[in-house]
């Protein structure tokens, strides 16, 4: 409150001006460790509805980097960031999808109209699966967290949405309670290492039900086939064999129940990361973290899968200066890349001071390179400069790569400079 009574001093505004009062929208609030719960008490939330049988609760304002967590319930309840606050909107979310085949924990995104899974976990989650989790952004790269908060499973980059509005959603027609618990935190670090990358095919159309996705190599397996699985999946397997033996097809089992049990397993599927798809590129590039859960060799058969069909395979980088020159030659076939070389570089190292370089380079991208020139104006002026001033104190801090370090709080000096 000073420091406006002080600028309206400065700027020698009369005392009845309107810019002289102190209005509930000039008044700072807490956007880091806060709940849903006192935002939507101060006024600081709004109500989002996505179609007819989704809703929501996001943050009133918009912010860039921002983490979200809460409860995830299978199906039910997601995550959401950077979202525009459209019914058909642009955004990320955080998903749990058990009737998936080892690949039920996920990170997708919303491009104008168009579906694309971006990032899964390697994993089998029961039937109801409600966990906490947490979705963190910062600069072009995702996060997500699952009953671990302090440690990733999943992470990709990705430069489609640079801002928006965070919070949490309800499918299939259930009514918004989980908010009680989402709250709102700052940015966490660092990533998953890189084991491999593959360059895959892209398939799917793009909607709903058949999302833009890796063509990975798979190993479908009946759960009944296999021993030593959780027990939860035979349960599973039992539940599709009644109702498949009582004449039900999969689709009527989806229009009556909303999804599939499990049945299978897939013993090639592995955790993997997209860096920077675009629909529009007949491939991408996935990073690879962890192996199948059920048995070891699923990367192998993804590099033999790649190899057949005459794709990219690379190994994880070994420091910096590999990394660098690793995307330098990657960038003449990826041409519609935005993510630059520190991206590449935290994505595969998983170093955090590499965290900090690509954000720079996100902003310095955006507003002083003209790729999106408006992907901040709806953020709040106090937000863009606290969030600017968080990432440069966490610069200065840095005691290695030092001219990197020098180069990259210029960037974020030029954006306060040129503003937003």
């Amino acid at each position: 409150m000073t420091e406006i009574v002080m600028e309206a001093h400065r700027r020698k505004i009369p005392i009845d001006h309107p810019d002289r009062s102190i209005t509930r929208d000039k008044l700072e609030y807490p956007t880091e460790d806060v709940s849903l719960v006192y935002l939507t008490a101060i006024d600081k939330v709004r109500l989002v509805t996505a179609g007819t049988d989704h809703s929501g609760i996001e943050t009133l304002d918009s912010f860039t980097d921002k983490a979200v967590e809460g409860y995830v319930y299978d199906e039910k309840y997601l995550l959401t960031g950077r979202s525009d606050g459209a019914p058909d909107s642009n955004l990320y979310q955080l998903v749990i999808s058990s009737p998936q085949s080892t690949a039920d924990f996920g990170l997708s995104k919303f491009t104008n109209g168009s579906f694309s899974w971006i990032t899964r976990e390697s994993v089998d989650l029961s039937s109801g699966y409600f966990a906490p989790c947490k979705l963190s952004i910062s600069g072009s790269t995702l996060k997500g967290y699952r009953e671990d908060l302090t440690t990733p499973k999943i992470t990709a980059t990705d430069t489609d949405h640079a801002s928006g509005y965070f919070g949490i959603r309800a499918g299939w027609k259930q009514p918004i309670v989980l908010p009680m618990s989402c709250w709102l935190r700052p940015p966490s670090s660092p990533v998953p290492l890189a084991k491999v990358i593959v360059e895959v095919g892209i398939i799917g159309s793009g909607t709903v039900d058949d999302p833009f996705r890796p063509n990975l190599a798979q190993s479908l397996k009946k759960i009944t086939e296999l021993t030593g699985l959780p027990y939860f999946l035979y349960q599973e397997a039992k539940k599709y064999e009644i109702l498949r033996n009582k004449g039900f097809t999969d689709e009527e089992i989806k229009a009556l129940f909303g999804s599939i049990p499990q049945h299978q397993v897939d013993l090639a599927s592995v955790t993997w990361g997209a860096f920077d798809h675009k629909e529009t590129h007949a491939t991408m590039l996935i990073i690879i973290t962890s192996d199948n859960q059920y048995k070891e060799g699923a990367i192998q058969k993804q590099i033999e899968h790649a190899k057949a069909k005459s794709l990219k395979v690379l190994s994880s980088p070994r420091d910096y200066n590999e990394a660098i020159e690793q995307y330098r030659k990657l960038k003449a076939d990826f041409p519609h890349w935005i993510a630059g070389k520190d991206n590449w570089a935290y994505q595969t190292l998983g170093h955090e001071i590499f965290e900090l370089f690509q954000v720079a380079d996100t902003y310095h991208g955006n507003i002083v390179e003209g790729y999106k020139p408006n992907a901040y104006k709806k953020v709040p002026d106090l937000v863009m400069r606290k969030t600017l001033s968080m990432w440069k104190e966490r610069l200065k801090k840095v005691s290695a790569l030092v001219e990197e370090r020098d180069k990259h709080l210029k960037k974020l000096e030029k954006v306060e400079k040129i503003g937003w």
